[in-house]
């Protein structure tokens, strides 16, 4: 079974008329839902979210007012990018900021466990219990007991740099407002004192290494100057210490006059092979640009022009043979003759040109390649050479470094200068830093939106019942046909007849809409048996059957709605006709089909109902006599709509299955859950009957528009008042006529 007529090529749907947008149309395939499709979502449960933000909004402003006061301090430190220095030495252990990489290294060092067990160490005595006394007490002190001093200062102690500078924060936040100030100075001052302590202690160990690197580059120094002696002597090495730039220069004249020439080269080539071409063409040479400008061929060209106009002109008042023609055709024959002699004067210029731009470009190649030659000769030799020359210079660079090094080393750890220094010592806070009450509201704000949200979309993950084209052809797995409106203030009898009566333009239109789909459906354009099923019994599918049926009626075509639920039948009730006779007796053959059916409900139109109530339908449904009523009527009638009785409680329209061409299933909005359905459909599908579609029925058309947007729009309902108003009525309903 195949619904590939209702997709378009575009990956929407389109049936009678109407696109259902992107992702709606293909059953096979997975879709997401759209952003329409979560604000829907939210909006039906808004009061959820409402409730949900005001909780938690309230709950953070309670924790907000009664928590403790903090105060927080800021001592500000700047690390030197230099050390200050009272000799100008350079450090032995360097400690200088010169990237970003050591800058964090320092921040490290300031968060690091050694500064915190030094602040520890200067807490002592009634300080200490100042700084403890806030701890002690409280619901959080009585179940774990205080806190170590240690995780205190971990805990409330913020490192913060400055961005785009070398300047640090040191926070801390305390209860107490002077201690909290007096640890931030505590942090800063222990963080310059470890710096320098570190730099002494790794100066003392650098100048035993800095000795023992001095001696070993001395002796390096006499090896490599033997090795260069050794060098110079065996290879005569003249040639060696020639200057590189005088060798590169001559490279590049020679690359210059290179390019040059097969510039030359290639132009000369260029213009010989179009000489060559337009030969092989037999075009005319002179219509080359170089011949044309060649010496006498412009004069040359025009004298042709003009011989060939003179013997036009002469030839229209004497025959070949006169004199004057003769001689005006020698001189153009004469003329041409020049020019040829001209072009091939080009030409062989054009030649000479060639062959010369080729020996040049050749010569210019072989010496080119002949100094690269001579270059790569001299460079085997000297790469080992400026290698040992390198090794010697870096040797003595090597020892300079370390001897001066050495110098300095005594002097420098007498004279270690800070690495830091305190800009702004800390002070108490006048205001508390915790709670921020702004910040603490706007948080439960949020907090309380991001629940509320998940919890609404959690319901509607929850909600399994079938809204949108997104279940019904995604979830489902059939096309969505048509839907149906909600009407309101109107009783069930007219209902059944609304499209008869035109009492409501939107539905009308919506039956226009399923029957246009319908005849756009490669299977259900020619079926004459429709069987009308739902999922639950109040769905609305006799509603629909009674309604298409008039539809079709209204089209011309020859139509007869059959009451299928003989359990609970609804047709002759919902149309206010007798429902003494119909299938029942027709099928038990105690009176003719033609004695049964109502003819001429509405033009066009004709009823056969239930005839009664049957406590054995499925029997009835399945015997012969029924199905022998149905070709009957097959013959008689354009269109058969059998109202069926609904799938999930009874199996009645199973049975009813193999006498139809297809069927139309009726949903009720936000009624029946997709799980139901979808299993009902597969009920259907193992028929292997076609499925022409789903009618979503009773649709509040204030939801359409969120829903279903393609379908309903506020700005077109003009269009049907009007419409409904200037239209000509259709042929009067008459009064029922049995036969």
């Amino acid at each position: 079974m195949s619904n590939s007529s209702n997709q378009s090529s575009g990956g929407g749907y389109y049936g009678g008329g109407y696109y259902y947008g992107e992702g709606y149309g293909d059953a096979a395939t997975a879709h997401s839902r759209s952003i329409k499709d979560y604000l829907l979502i939210l909006r039906e449960r808004i009061w959820w979210l409402v409730v949900t933000v005001f909780v938690v909004f309230l709950a953070t402003s309670l924790y907000t007012f009664n928590a403790p006061k903090i105060y927080r301090s800021v001592a500000t430190v700047e690390i030197l990018r230099e050390k200050d220095r009272i000799v100008q030495f350079q450090d032995v252990v360097r400690q200088d900021v010169a990237n970003a990489e050591d800058f964090n290294t320092q921040i490290r060092v300031l968060e690091s466990a050694s500064i915190i067990q030094a602040v520890d160490g200067r807490l002592t005595g009634s300080e200490r219990a100042q700084f403890l006394a806030p701890y002690e007490r409280g619901i959080d002190a009585s179940l774990r007991g205080t806190p170590s001093v240690g995780s205190l200062l971990s805990r409330n102690r913020t490192v913060s740099p400055v961005r785009l500078s070398l300047v640090v924060n040191i926070l801390y936040s305390h209860p107490d407002p002077e201690i909290a100030a007096r640890v931030a100075n505590y942090f800063a001052e222990e963080f310059i004192d470890f710096n320098r302590n570190k730099q002494i202690e790794g100066s003392m160990r650098a100048v035993d290494d800095l000795q023992k690197q001095v001696d070993d580059q001395v002796k390096k120094i006499a090896e490599i100057e033997n090795r260069v002696a050794d060098f110079k002597e065996k290879h005569s090495t003249l040639s060696v210490d020639r200057s590189q730039d005088i060798d590169n220069e001559q490279l590049i004249n020679l690359n210059r006059r290179f390019e040059e020439d097969r510039r030359r080269y290639d132009e000369a080539r260029t213009r010989w092979n179009q000489v060559q071409r337009y030969r092989d063409l037999g075009e005319p040479l002179w219509e080359l640009d170089f011949i044309a400008n060649a010496p006498e061929v412009p004069d040359l060209l025009n004298r042709v022009s003009a011989n060939q106009i003179e013997v036009a002109r002469l030839s229209q008042r004497f025959r070949a043979m006169h004199p004057t023609m003769i001689a005006a055709t020698e001189q153009l024959q004469q003329t041409r003759r020049e020019l040829s002699r001209a072009v091939d004067s080009a030409v062989s210029s054009v030649r000479n040109d060639y062959n010369r731009a080729s020996d040049n470009f050749q010569n210019s190649q072989d010496r080119l390649d002949e100094k690269k030659r001579e270059l790569i000769e001299l460079d085997r030799i000297r790469p080992q050479y400026n290698a040992m020359m390198r090794d010697l210079e870096v040797s003595r660079q090597l020892y300079d470094h370390y001897y001066n090094r050495l110098q300095q080393a005594a002097v420098s750890i007498a004279s270690e200068g800070q690495t830091a220094r305190i800009i702004d010592r800390a002070r108490p806070a006048g205001s508390p830093y915790k709670p921020n009450i702004l910040l603490n509201l706007i948080i439960g704000l949020m907090l309380g939106s991001g629940l509320g949200l998940g919890l609404v979309f959690l319901l509607a993950i929850l909600d399994d019942k079938v809204k949108t084209a997104f279940d019904i052809e995604t979830t489902i797995g059939i096309p969505l046909v048509g839907i149906v409106p909600r009407i309101t203030r109107i009783d069930a009898g007219e209902k059944a007849r609304i499209v008869a009566e035109d009492a409501d333009k939107h539905t009308v239109e919506a039956f226009r809409a399923i029957n246009s789909a319908l005849k756009l459906n490669e299977e259900s354009k020619n079926a004459k048996v429709i069987l009308s099923t739902s999922t639950i019994p109040s769905e609305g599918k006799s509603f629909v059957s009674t309604n298409l049926a008039l539809t079709f009626a209204n089209h011309g075509e020859k139509t007869i709605v059959i009451d299928g639920d003989l359990r609970m039948p609804n047709i002759a009730k919902s149309l206010d006709v007798p429902n003494r006779t119909g299938v029942l007796q027709a099928v038990a053959g105690e009176l003719s089909l033609d004695d049964v059916i109502i003819r001429d409900y509405y033009p066009n139109m004709d009823l056969l109902v239930a005839g009664g109530r049957s406590k054995s339908p499925t029997r009835i449904l399945s015997s012969d006599g029924f199905a022998n009523l149905i070709h009957e009527l097959r013959m008689r009638y354009d269109k058969i709509i059998i109202d069926s009785p609904p799938l999930a409680p009874v199996s009645d329209a199973l049975n009813i299955l193999p006498l139809v061409d297809g069927v139309l299933y009726v949903i009720r909005f936000n009624t029946v859950k997709r799980k139901t359905a979808n299993l009902n459909i597969r009920r259907l599908r193992e028929a292997n009957v076609p499925i022409f579609g789903a009618v979503l029925n009773n649709l509040n058309t204030h939801m359409a528009g969120y829903y279903y947007s393609h379908y309903y729009d506020n700005s077109y309902k003009h269009y049907y008042l009007r419409g409904g108003q200037d239209a000509a009525e259709d042929s009067p309903r008459k009064e029922p006529q049995k036969v």
